[in-house]
């Protein structure tokens, strides 16, 4: 009852439906894996700890146990030692359920995962930030899904706008380094150097107390998401993919069974991300390159993967179009991403990169293009 309660709460940040979904994927999952929340001091402070308190009540609800660790944006031992015991104190008050270890404790790690599954979440303090069990082996061997930078600025700005997403393999590519303060850029090479370790895969966000939950339990979020490039594989033959791995990325993405001769279809060309998370499927239709599949598994989304294999797609393919269904929640991406776009019945066909003499033949192709998942299934994505 209570878990049915704090989910419908969650409709407040219009996320009852993916509150619940991400709420049994995390919950599904090593209990001490689902998030290390490291701490500015000055989220410790009223409103923002208020905020903080309250969030962290509605996670523990849910039987929910991020690991949270104070000090490693700080050098105050003293400060340090205040903060967390301030913090094991207010959430006690809250009747949610603490434990508070140093990191330079004896067995830290197993203590950690016995004390996040019996359902409390563990506070954290790191006196000694150069020490043993610094803030990358923390990460490292810990594992967490996430691991959210708390600020009160919430995430990374330019210009007074915020960046949903940073990908520091091309930053300069992409941002007027100039335009970054210098407290920027340092997360953004915090970031980079503790993903330099290809074991740890987890995602890097700078949240505020204020947007913890949209962070945590919708896909697009509300700070900023700081990760390194994605590796994507690309082929002209089905053939040569991993097909078992692939039906099963597919399937899970689009919530629908594929029919078992579309991978014996011939295509112009295939992306996908290395652990098949997401990926595009390229055919031809009436002589134009057909976005016949573009997804990304449920599990995955967020995590600015489609961003990735789009961009791919674009620097490869001059014009293209693709179709997509009227509910599917991702077409307000597609408008922003396509040059045009008409409606057909109960899909909506998309276009980039066409000449006008070519669309209207784009459009008749796409309507006509024959399903490629069973109709068993009550839900079809794209």
């Amino acid at each position: 009852m209570i878990r049915g309660t704090v989910l419908n709460s969650l409709s407040a940040i219009g996320a009852t439906k993916e509150a619940k979904f991400y709420a049994d994927l995390f919950a599904a999952q090593d209990a001490e894996k689902f998030a290390l929340i490291v701490i500015d001091p000055r989220c410790l402070k009223n409103p923002l700890l208020e905020a903080f308190i309250s969030n962290l009540k509605i996670l523990s609800d849910l039987k929910l146990s991020p690991v949270l660790l104070v000090g490693a944006l700080d050098d105050n031992r003293t400060s340090i030692k205040f903060q967390s015991q301030r913090l094991a104190n207010d959430l006690e008050h809250a009747s949610v359920r603490t434990a508070k270890l140093n990191t330079a404790s004896y067995q830290l790690l197993p203590e950690v995962r016995q004390k996040a599954r019996r359902g409390k979440i563990t506070i954290l303090e790191m006196t000694e930030p150069q020490g043993k069990m610094n803030l990358k082996r923390l990460v490292t061997e810990l594992g967490p899904n996430k691991v959210i930078f708390l600020q009160p600025s919430g995430g990374l700005s330019v210009g007074g706008k915020r960046l949903s997403f940073v990908n520091v393999d091309n930053l300069d590519k992409k941002i007027d380094l100039s335009e970054i303060s210098l407290g920027q850029r340092q997360f953004i090479d915090l970031v980079k150097y503790l993903a330099e370790d290809k074991l740890n895969e987890a995602a890097y966000i700078i949240a505020s107390p204020l947007n913890l939950l949209a962070e945590l339990f919708t896909t697009k979020g509300s700070g900023t998401m700081i990760r390194r490039g994605i590796k994507i594989n690309k082929t002209s033959k089905l053939s040569s993919l991993n097909k078992s791995k692939l039906k099963v990325s597919i399937e899970e993405a689009f919530n629908k069974q594929i029919n078992p001769d579309f991978f014996d279809k011939k295509i112009l060309k295939a992306y996908l991300e290395d652990d098949y998370r997401g990926g595009a499927i390229f055919t031809v239709l009436s002589g134009y390159p057909y976005l016949s599949k573009f997804w990304v598994t449920n599990a995955a989304r967020g995590e600015g993967i489609a961003r990735d294999i789009w961009e791919e797609i674009c620097v490869d393919t001059e014009s293209f179009f693709w179709r997509s269904r009227m509910n599917n929640p991702f077409n307000d991406w597609y408008m922003k991403a396509c040059d045009g776009m008409q409606v057909i019945g109960n899909v909506r066909v998309f276009w980039k990169g066409l000449y006008a003499v070519e669309v209207r033949e784009a459009i008749t192709a796409a309507a006509k293009a024959p399903e490629d998942f069973k109709e068993t299934h009550k839900y079809q994505i794209r």
